[in-house]
Parts: C-alpha cells; structure tokens; sequence
C-alpha cells in the first residue's frame, strides 16, 4: 500500500490537482502496474484513504454528460506525507516497488535531502551483505542447498543495488535530475500544470 499511496500523492500533488481516471491514466503510462504492483482499484482506494486522512481534499464537479467526478488535491499534511514516504522507501532494503516509486517521485527532495537518504540505503546494503557473508563462513550443513542459493540469489540483487545506488549518489551529487531546491522545479513553477512528468 505505500507505494501506491506515495505514488498517487505524487501524481496529485504534481499535477496541481487530478481525477481518479486522470491519477490512473498516468500510473498507467509510467508502467507502475509492473514494476510498483499496482491494481487499478488500489488507485482509488488510496485515493479515497488519502483524502479521508487529510493528506488531499476533495471537490466534486459536475461530469462530461455522466455522473459526477472528483477532483483531489494534495493538502500540506499531504506534501509533507509524500516526502517522507520517498525518504523511507530510498532507505529501506528488501521493497523493491516502494524504491520504484520513491525513485519516480524522487525531485520532491532537495538534492542533499535525497543524497543522505541514498547513502543510507548504501550504508545498509554494505552492512547486510557484510552480514551475510559472515554468516556463511561456517554455515550450519543442515541447511539445504537450495536454500544456500536463494541467499547467494539475494546477495547477487544486493551487490547489483548497492552498484546502482552509489551511481546514483554520484549523478545526483553531480547536479542529475531537478530537486525540489532547483530552479524549475515543483516549488519553483508557480503554475504546477505545467510541470511535465
């Protein structure tokens, strides 16, 4: 669920204001089915969660010749929620859906802000894999060979993230993408529409 929440306070948030079908459309484009497991009904659910905690409001206009619809607005509480959703998923290991969508929704943070939090994950990336190792050094022989490889499985995707984070940590320290301190970006555009994804 977090990483459907984050995302859909995302796209509300970035687009100035959205519609379920419009909060849907983009998810959809971006893949996030795939890649942050993401079912068309959880879409609105958490849209219906988030603006029943206060993290958007709602306002229901009259439909195109059918029902009425809503418009959700990301509210302060909704923003400050988002940013700290992106600062846990960078942090956390082992929740590859919520690193995705911390990933799409990463200029929400100021360039030093998601820099610490990356080197965090880097930090707990080298800890577990240290950690592993040493519980390998004498592995117990009762347990199952199978089971030795899906460790050696994990270990595989854990060094190829810590690669990747560190890279990332790089370009960002190298002036990549527009964070929210930026010239350009959602804090600096005074017409959020017009911020492209």
């Amino acid at each position: 669920m977090s990483a459907t929440k984050l995302l859909v306070l995302g796209v509300v948030h970035l687009s100035g204001g959205a519609h379920g079908y419009q909060v849907r459309s983009e998810l959809q484009s971006w893949g996030a089915e795939i890649w942050a497991k993401i079912k068309p009904g959880s879409i609105y659910h958490a849209l219906k969660k988030a603006a029943a905690d206060g993290l958007l409001t709602e306002q229901a206009e009259p439909g195109n010749s059918g029902p009425e619809r809503v418009l959700y607005r990301a509210t302060a509480r909704g923003r400050d929620e988002l940013v700290e959703l992106v600062r846990d998923g960078l942090r956390r290991t082992h929740d590859p859906a919520m690193l995705g969508a911390s990933i799409a929704m990463l200029p929400m943070l100021t360039r030093t802000d998601a820099i610490a939090h990356v080197n965090e994950r880097v930090a707990r990336l080298e800890a577990e894999l240290v950690g592993q190792a040493k519980g390998w050094e004498n592995p117990n022989p009762d347990i199952p060979e199978h089971v030795r490889d899906q460790a050696e499985l994990w270990a595989g995707h854990a060094r190829t993230e810590l690669e990747w984070a560190k890279s990332l940590s790089k370009r960002l320290s190298e002036g990549a993408y527009t964070m929210a301190d930026d010239p350009g970006s959602w804090r600096t555009v005074h017409d959020p529409l017009k911020m492209r994804f």
